[in-house]
C-alpha cells in the first residue's frame, strides 16, 4: 500500500471538517460554523502550501494551482457569512465546488 503524504492526509481531514460544518449549518447546529471555519482554513493552508511548493513546475500547472488557491479563499468568505447568519454562504460553497470540479479535470 502506498504511503500518503502528510498534505494529502491534512487535505482529507480539512475536507471532512468542511463538509460536516456545511451540513451542520443546514441543520442549525451551533458548532457548525466553527467546524466549517477550521476545515476551510486548513484547505486554504494546504492549497497555499501546494502553490508555494510548485515553483519549478510548468506554467500551466502553476496557473491551475494558483487558481485553486484563489477559489479556496471563497471558503473563508463563506465561513464569515455563516457567522453573520446570512444564507449566501451556500452560493460561495457551490462556486468553490464547481471550480474545484473543473480544476480536477484540468490538472494532473
Amino acid at each position: 500500500m502506498k504511503q500518503k503524504q502528510p498534505s494529502q492526509i491534512l487535505f482529507i481531514i480539512a475536507g471532512t471538517l468542511t463538509i460536516f460544518g456545511a451540513f451542520g449549518q443546514l441543520f442549525n447546529l451551533a458548532l457548525a460554523p466553527y467546524l466549517f471555519s477550521l476545515g476551510s482554513g486548513l484547505l486554504i493552508y494546504v492549497q497555499g502550501r501546494i502553490a508555494y511548493d510548485l515553483k519549478t513546475s510548468d506554467a500551466r500547472l502553476r496557473r491551475l494551482v494558483r487558481l485553486g488557491f484563489l477559489t479556496s479563499l471563497m471558503l473563508a468568505i463563506a465561513a464569515y457569512l455563516m457567522f453573520t447568519g446570512s444564507n449566501s454562504w451556500v452560493v460561495l460553497v457551490l462556486m468553490y465546488a464547481a471550480s474545484s470540479f473543473f480544476l480536477s479535470f484540468r490538472g494532473n
